[in-house]
C-alpha cells in the first residue's frame, strides 16, 4: 500500500479512534474516592502513568521506523502515529471524566441544566414522540438508539455519552483537518487551536466538535469550489452531495455555529467563486448539489429554526460572560452561572494580556504570508462575520434585555484567531524550508515529542479542573460534584433559583438555568 491510497487513510481513521478508546478503557481500573482531593490527585497520577506509557511507546516507534531500512517506512509509520496522538489528546480527558464519576452512574450535572432536558427529550423519543423542533435532534436520537442497545436508562447513557464523545474530540477534528492539512499540521493546528473549546466540552462534547469540524471542511469545500475548473461536471455534483450531506449532519448535531458561520462563509464563497469560463457551470453545479442534499438532510429542522419566532428573538438568558467586556474573547470557559470574580483578567499592555497579543500578531503573519490562500481567506471571513455579528446582537442588550446568544461567540472566534496563528506558523516554515531544508525525519521525531508533552499536560490540567468541587465560585467541577451529589439524593440543596427571579438579580450572580437551545 502506498501512503496517499484508501487503505491507509482507512488506518489512519482506525489508530486515531482506536487510541481515543483505548486509554479510557485503560482508566477503567482507576479506582479512587474523586470527592476527596487525595483520590483526585492519585487519579490523576495513575491516568499520568498510563499516558506516559503510551507516549513513550509511540516515540520509540517514531525512532525505530526512522532507522529501519533507513526510513524506507517512516512515512507511513510517522502518519498512524500523528493519527494516535490525536485519539490520546483527548482519549487522556475522556479518562479523566471516568476518573471523575467513578462511584455514580451520572454524568456530569446529574439531571440537571441541559443534561436533564436532553434526558427528558431522549426519553420522549424513545416513548415515539418527536423531540423539540427547533434543537438539533441528532444527538437525541444517537442516545437513544445507544441507550435502547444497552438496555439502560437515558439517564445512564448520558454519562457513557459524555466519555465517549469526549474521547471523539481529538479524532473527528485531526481526521476533519487532513483535508486541508499534513498530518502533523493537522494536529498542530486544528486539535491545538480546539484546546480552548475541548476545556468546557465534556458536559456537551457534541456541541463544540461540530465547530472543530466546520472550519477544516468549509475550507476544503471552498478549496473544491477555486478549483471548479480542475473537475468534471459529474465530478463536481458528486462533491456537492457529498459536502452537502457533511453539512447536513453537522446541522441536525448542533447549528448554533451555522448562525455565526454564515456571513463569512458567503463572502468568502464570492470571492473564490470561479465567475469566468467553464468552471463557473460546474462551480454552479457543485453549490446546487450541496444546496439540495443539504435541504434533504437538514431542511425540516432548518426551517423549524428559521421560523420559530423564539429562536429568533427571546434568549434572555443572563450569565456571567453577558456583563463581560464584549471585546474579550481571549477565553471561553463555557456558560455555568455563578460569580467567576474579576474577569476577563487584567492584561499587561493597556488590559490586554499576552495571549491575546500572539493571536494578533498570529493574525498578522497569516494575512501577510497567505492573503491568497484559500485557507486564510475562509477563517479570516468566518472571524470577520462572526465579529461582526457578535457586537450586532450586544449593542442592542440595553434596549431589548435580549441576549441572543452573542457570548457563545467567544468560543469560534477564539478557534479562529488561534487557528490563524497555526497557519502562520505553517506558511512560515513551509517558506523557511524551501530556502533552508532540514532533516525531515529528525524534524517529525521533535514534533512528536512536543505534542505528546503538551497534550499530557492540557490532559491533566484539564481533568483537574473537572474534578468533583462544591465550593464557590462555580467551576467546571461543579458539575462532578453535582453528579455525585445527584447520586446521593441531595441535589435539591445545591438547586439554581427559580427562571423568574428577576433579570438584574440573576446577572449579578446566579442565573437562571437556560433554555436548551443552540
Amino acid at each position: 500500500m502506498r501512503p496517499g491510497g484508501w487503505q491507509w487513510r482507512a488506518a489512519e481513521v482506525a489508530v486515531a479512534l482506536g487510541a481515543a478508546a483505548l486509554f479510557p478503557l485503560l482508566c477503567l481500573n482507576i479506582r479512587v474516592d474523586p470527592m476527596k482531593r487525595i483520590g483526585q490527585v492519585s487519579g490523576m497520577a495513575s491516568m499520568g502513568l498510563r499516558y506516559t506509557l503510551c507516549a513513550l511507546v509511540l516515540i520509540a516507534i517514531t525512532v525505530v521506523a526512522a532507522r529501519a531500512r533507513r526510513g524506507a517506512g517512516f512515512e507511513a509509520t510517522s502518519r498512524l502515529v500523528f493519527a494516535a496522538i490525536a485519539g490520546l489528546a483527548t482519549g487522556v480527558i475522556a479518562g479523566g471524566i471516568l476518573v471523575s464519576l467513578h462511584g455514580t452512574p451520572f454524568g456530569l450535572n446529574g439531571l440537571n441544566g441541559d443534561a436533564g432536558d436532553l434526558v427528558k427529550w431522549t426519553d420522549a423519543v424513545r416513548a415515539g414522540k418527536e423531540p423539540p423542533p427547533t434543537y438539533p435532534p441528532l444527538a437525541m436520537y444517537l442516545l437513544a438508539g445507544y441507550a435502547d442497545v444497552l438496555d439502560i436508562s437515558s439517564a445512564h447513557a448520558m454519562k457513557h455519552m459524555q466519555v465517549i464523545g469526549t474521547a471523539l474530540l481529538g479524532p473527528a477534528t485531526y481526521l476533519s483537518w487532513r483535508l486541508v492539512l499534513r498530518p502533523g499540521w493537522a494536529l498542530g493546528v486544528g486539535v491545538i487551536a480546539a484546546l480552548p473549546l475541548i476545556q468546557p466540552s465534556p458536559y456537551k462534547p457534541y456541541a463544540n466538535v461540530v465547530l472543530m469540524m466546520l472550519v477544516p471542511i468549509v475550507i476544503a469545500f471552498l478549496r473544491v469550489l477555486r478549483r471548479a475548473g480542475d473537475e468534471t461536471p459529474i465530478a463536481m455534483a458528486r462533491l456537492g452531495v457529498v459536502y452537502g450531506a457533511g453539512f447536513g449532519i453537522l446541522c441536525l448535531i448542533y447549528s448554533g455555529w451555522f448562525q455565526w458561520s454564515a456571513p463569512g462563509v458567503l463572502v468568502a464563497a464570492l470571492i473564490l467563486f470561479p465567475w469566468r469560463g467553464a468552471a463557473r457551470n460546474r462551480a454552479l453545479v457543485l453549490c446546487a448539489a450541496a444546496a439540495v442534499m443539504f435541504a434533504l438532510v437538514a431542511g425540516r429542522y432548518t426551517y423549524a429554526v428559521l421560523t420559530d419566532p423564539v429562536m429568533i428573538a427571546d434568549d434572555n438568558y443572563i450569565y456571567f460572560d453577558v456583563g463581560v467586556e464584549p471585546a474579550y474573547v481571549a477565553m471561553w470557559r463555557g456558560d455555568l452561572p455563578g460569580n467567576t470574580g474579576p474577569w476577563p483578567p487584567h492584561g499587561e499592555l493597556g488590559g490586554v494580556g499576552l495571549f491575546t497579543i500572539v493571536m494578533v500578531a498570529g493574525t498578522g503573519l497569516a494575512i501577510a504570508l497567505g492573503r491568497g490562500r484559500t485557507a486564510v481567506i475562509a477563517v479570516a471571513s468566518m472571524l470577520a462575520g462572526c465579529w461582526l455579528l457578535r457586537f450586532w446582537y450586544a449593542h442592542f442588550l440595553w434596549e431589548t434585555r435580549l441576549v441572543q446568544y452573542y457570548p457563545r461567540t467567544t468560543a469560534q472566534i477564539s478557534y479562529c484567531l488561534l487557528v490563524l496563528c497555526g497557519l502562520a506558523v505553517f506558511y512560515a516554515v513551509e517558506r523557511l524550508s524551501r530556502e533552508h531544508p532540514v532533516r525531515t525525519q529528525s524534524g517529525v521525531i521533535g514534533s512528536v515529542c512536543a505534542l505528546l508533552l503538551l497534550f499530557g499536560f492540557t490532559g491533566s490540567s484539564i481533568t483537574d479542573h473537572h474534578m468533583p468541587n462544591g465550593s464557590k465560585p462555580i467551576s467546571m467541577g461543579w458539575l462532578a460534584y453535582m453528579s455525585h451529589q445527584f447520586g446521593q439524593g441531595q441535589a435539591a440543596r445545591h438547586a439554581t433559583p427559580p427562571r423568574d427571579w428577576p433579570l438584574e438579580k440573576r446577572a449579578a450572580g446566579w442565573s437562571a438555568p437556560p433554555r436548551t437551545v443552540p
